[in-house]
């Protein structure tokens, strides 16, 4: 077992709950514990099942090709991010980005992880347990490729998704407490930017190891 790659993967994958963090903790929309625990639960399970699709994959793939198709996934899917990220911020800087209310059909999640108090529905400052399930949701949905491909290399699904529910419920209160002190805007964007290079590591890592 893998330990390095399980730590970053769980780190990479937690990336977006700590930017879920640090915006609510500057615009003070509070998440009490169980409420964080069932997005973290979420989370959790979306890369369990991702892991699951990724080792049923694995069964068609000759095991001297796995690491390195596991390996391609992860760099892929960092490379796509970053350039998605790019132009993010290349948009940002020509106009100023409109939020989208309607989070039906999860249409807009990329609104919902850049501008995540759109998920308190009630405007009560306060995400209850409906809108934590939907906001776990949301995260679930942007680490999908990234579960398939570290199960692809070979990490184990059990300890992994453990990990990643780990930090995710320690990442969005480590994140609330810093946004609250300080502004939030680009701390999120550094958060982005590491977590998307920390998948372009592990999966080069993976592809030597």
């Amino acid at each position: 077992m893998n330990i390095l790659s399980i730590f970053l993967f769980a780190i990479s994958s937690s990336g977006d709950s700590l930017i879920v963090g640090l915006s609510y903790g500057a615009k003070k929309v509070r998440i009490n514990f169980i409420n964080n625990f069932m997005i973290s639960f979420i989370s959790g399970i979306g890369t369990f099942l991702a892991m699951s699709f990724g080792k049923t994959i694995l069964r068609l793939i000759p095991l001297k090709y796995s690491n390195i198709i596991g390996s391609g996934i992860l760099i892929l899917l960092g490379m796509f991010l970053l350039i998605n990220w790019i132009r993010k911020e290349i948009e940002s800087k020509k106009r100023t980005e409109e939020v989208n209310d309607d989070t039906s059909g999860f249409k807009h999640y990329e609104d919902a992880l850049r501008n995540p108090e759109i998920i308190d529905i009630n405007d009560s400052k306060t995400i209850d347990f409906k809108e934590a399930i939907i906001l776990g949701i949301v995260l679930c949905l942007n680490n999908i490729g990234l579960g398939i491909g570290a199960s692809i290399t070979g990490l184990n699904i059990f300890m992994t998704s453990i990990s990643s529910l780990i930090f995710s419920l320690v990442f969005i209160p480590i994140g609330y407490c810093i946004g609250e002190k300080v502004v939030s805007d680009k701390l999120s964007r550094y958060s982005e930017i590491i977590s998307i290079f920390i998948i372009l590591i592990l999966g080069i890592y993976e592809l030597f190891i």
